[in-house]
């Protein structure tokens, strides 16, 4: 029987750890990204989702005031005192700017 030569030896080397190379490059991201939003819902709470709500209810309503009457979506948002009670009810309730 023949023995292997140097370059058979190499090729033979080379493949399996170039696959595990792919696959860590392939499951890392994965995992990374899994990890992140496992984070992301463990973090999150309603009076959080609640408070980003109420500061794009006041980014809508800026929105649209600033629209011609004529021109706008909807029409609960009549004038900027609308705007201003939001935004006062959002600094009342969370103590904070939106």
């Amino acid at each position: 029987m023949a023995e292997p030569t140097d370059s058979e030896h190499a090729s033979s080397a080379r493949r399996p750890g170039s696959r595990r190379i792919v696959a860590w490059l392939i499951a890392l991201p994965v995992v990374f990204f899994a990890a992140l939003m496992l984070a992301g819902s463990l973090l999150s709470t309603p009076e959080g989702e609640q408070r980003w709500v109420d500061r794009e209810t006041i980014k809508i309503c800026r929105k649209e005031v600033s629209r011609p009457a004529d021109e706008r979506k909807t029409d609960r948002f009549a004038s900027v005192q609308d705007c201003d009670r939001l935004e006062f009810d959002f600094k009342a309730r969370y103590n904070e700017n939106p």
